[in-house]
């Protein structure tokens, strides 16, 4: 997982959704310091991934980024 990807796609799908991360984060679940925390180098657990991609109406593989690569590399 690419930490930087990883925030960079939770920032752009809070923005389609008209909603800061922090509030996103809290409001789903996962804990207002989620963002955060993957920053500093926390492994997120895939259950509040989970919970906030379904928060922000979108894929696992669309905040890991792992849509873009599958894309790509048509796999």
């Amino acid at each position: 997982m690419d930490r930087e990807v990883f925030v960079q796609n939770i920032e752009k799908y809070c923005a389609q959704n008209g909603v800061k991360p922090t509030n996103a984060c809290r409001d789903s679940g996962v804990g207002a310091s989620f963002v955060t925390d993957i920053k500093r180098g926390q492994t997120p657990s895939v259950a509040k991934v989970q919970l906030l991609a379904q928060y922000l109406g979108c894929t696992v593989s669309d905040l890991l980024g792992f849509a873009i690569l599958a894309a790509i590399f048509a796999i």
